[in-house]
């Protein structure tokens, strides 16, 4: 086996063609130079340098190496290069959810497994899965399990949408409710809600949604003020105030099950990640 540091002194040699110009680049003395390649030539068992009384150069021997050599070389960086990008990469989540909910779970426990998480709430899942499949996230919160060979899906959790409303409302007379039965409420909603907003919009056309950016503005909005607005079982908003009613919606669309999808590949890479995020939810 050939030193990696005598391989950089037989490229060096090669590439500034004497072994004075290879010793100073190397800052190294030139006898010193010389000892290493007479050392790689004995490794070798063979002649390498051609050598008269004022020059030594490469003889087709010495040319195969230094072929070899570079190669080596090459692989070594590129082997290092790689077990960086993978530690770097592993130190860091970037993914992308569909609601807020799941977001703040995979948040809290990747935090705890000392990962930097980036994440990115979306409200358009198809879009979000051909993000994933090109390597713009390592993990996708969907909520249904994508029709791709590449990619595998385990179930997260489930969650149910809500109306909350104040006890003198209208439609707080009701134990459960329907999309239909919302039409033409003014309705309080926060802005950030991923898909949420989308479905609420599509089932209620015909609500007056009365938009907050600001989430605890909403909150405070939300408890104290006479309109209805939504909350799920997961969410902290889901505890009633004493004179608010939680109703729920009776309805399949008003439940997800929500699925950490990712590459096959990488299933062994977030597999803890996945596995402890699962466990905190059912402790819930």
């Amino acid at each position: 086996m050939i030193d990696s540091y005598l391989l950089e002194q037989l490229l060096a040699f090669y590439r500034t063609g004497t072994l004075s110009a290879a010793a100073e680049e190397l800052h190294i003395s030139q006898p010193a130079l010389s000892q290493s390649m007479k050392k790689i030539e004995s490794m070798i068992g063979a002649p390498l340098f051609n050598r008269s009384q004022n020059k030594t150069s490469f003889n087709e021997n010495g040319l195969l190496l230094v072929d070899y050599a570079q190669k080596v070389t090459d692989l070594q960086k590129e082997m290092i290069d790689a077990v960086r990008r993978q530690a770097n990469y592993s130190s860091k989540l970037h993914f992308a959810s569909i609601a807020p909910a799941p977001r703040d779970a995979v948040l809290e426990q990747a935090a705890a497994f000392r990962l930097e998480a980036v994440s990115k709430l979306l409200a358009d899942e198809k879009q979000m899965i051909a993000d994933l499949l090109n390597d713009k996230y390592d993990l996708a919160i969907a909520s249904r399990i994508p029709d791709n060979r590449l990619l595998a899906a385990v179930p997260f959790f489930d969650e149910t949408l809500y109306i909350q409303v104040p006890l003198e409302h209208s439609l707080a007379k009701y134990d459960t409710i329907s999309f239909a039965d919302l039409a033409g409420q003014n309705i309080l909603i926060l802005m950030d809600i991923g898909f949420w907003m989308d479905l609420v919009k599509t089932e209620i056309p015909s609500a007056n949604f009365l938009y907050m950016e600001d989430n605890q503005a909403f909150t405070e909005v939300a408890s104290a003020g006479e309109f209805p607005h939504f909350v799920t079982d997961i969410t902290d908003l889901g505890r009633a105030a004493e004179h608010k009613k939680i109703i729920p919606i009776r309805e399949d669309k008003a439940k997800v099950t929500f699925y950490f999808v990712f590459k096959k590949e990488n299933r062994l890479k977030w597999d803890k990640l996945i596995e402890r995020c699962r466990s905190a939810s059912e402790r819930k």
